[in-house]
């Protein structure tokens, strides 16, 4: 599973996020990061321009 530290590079905030597959927003089989609350944010495949993913570790 991956694991990063989701960064708002509007507002500073920063929440733990992991990838998965098992969540409603996934979509075309595609992995979604979430946080430890459950919202969605974007694919993994997506580009985000309002956050950066930053230390993101494969465990």
């Amino acid at each position: 599973m991956k694991k990063a530290i989701l960064k708002n590079i509007i507002t500073g905030t920063e929440k733990r996020v992991h990838l998965t597959m098992n969540h409603p927003a996934v979509q075309c089989g595609i992995a979604v990061w979430v946080d430890d609350e459950g919202k969605a944010y974007f694919p993994e495949d997506v580009q985000n321009p309002f956050y950066k993913l930053e230390n993101i570790t494969e465990e």
